[in-house]
């Protein structure tokens, strides 16, 4: 009866650690096979990793669907805008001709106000709009201005929201206000200057091609 009872604690013990891995302790596709190389303490966002400690780890993400539709543009990823404007007015003021610049950032347009010391104003203006496209997801429209009287007025974007009242409207017009500063080169034949693709546009030309 004694030797049972060790048995079965033995049995117990040998179990208890295989099901107390995740999935990240295998390999392959399909889970199969321990990878014996990797330690739980190595993967970033485990326990046992300060937030300094993991700054040098990678990022991966997979995501996987059974079907092959497009999810509508609603279920995209949130997208925390004030450090995506913090990193956009950091990557600008990397180049050593930008003495200002402020970056508001809505659900889908990026403006940029900076102040340059510049003797081609659209070579400048492409530069910092690239800068932009750079960080932000494909179906943001950026805008740019080199006319610093421009600062004051996008400054009042700061505490607003989409929900605040006309505010929309508002953009527009500061938009169409920032459009007339030169806003560099189109990024490929179906896009506008913004930076957007513009599928529409494209299909139009090519209609226009074929009559």
């Amino acid at each position: 009866m004694k030797n049972f009872i060790i048995a079965g604690l033995t049995c117990t013990l040998l179990i208890l650690p295989a099901c107390g891995m995740d999935k990240g302790d295998y390999d392959g596709a399909n889970g199969n096979g321990l990878n014996a190389t990797m330690d739980a303490r190595d993967r970033a966002g485990t326990p046992g990793k300060t937030p300094a400690d993991a700054m040098n780890d990678f990022g991966y993400t997979r995501i996987q669907s059974p079907s092959d539709e497009r999810r509508p543009l609603a279920q995209a990823p949130q997208i925390d805008k004030k450090q995506l404007s913090d990193i956009i007015s950091s990557l600008i003021m990397q180049s050593p001709q930008i003495n200002d610049t402020a970056t508001l950032v809505t659900s889908d347009k990026v403006l940029i106000v900076y102040e340059a010391k510049t003797d081609d104003r659209n070579k400048t203006a492409d530069m910092v709009k690239k800068n932009a496209l750079s960080v932000v997801p494909r179906w943001f429209k950026v805008y740019v201005s080199d006319d610093t009287t421009l600062f004051e007025y996008i400054e009042r974007y700061k505490n607003l929201d989409e929900t605040t009242l006309h505010v929309k409207n508002s953009i527009d017009s500061l938009v169409m206000e920032m459009k007339k500063s030169p806003q560099g080169e189109k990024m490929s034949g179906y896009e506008g200057e913004e930076g957007q693709d513009d599928t529409d546009m494209g299909i139009r030309n090519q209609k226009g091609k074929m009559k």
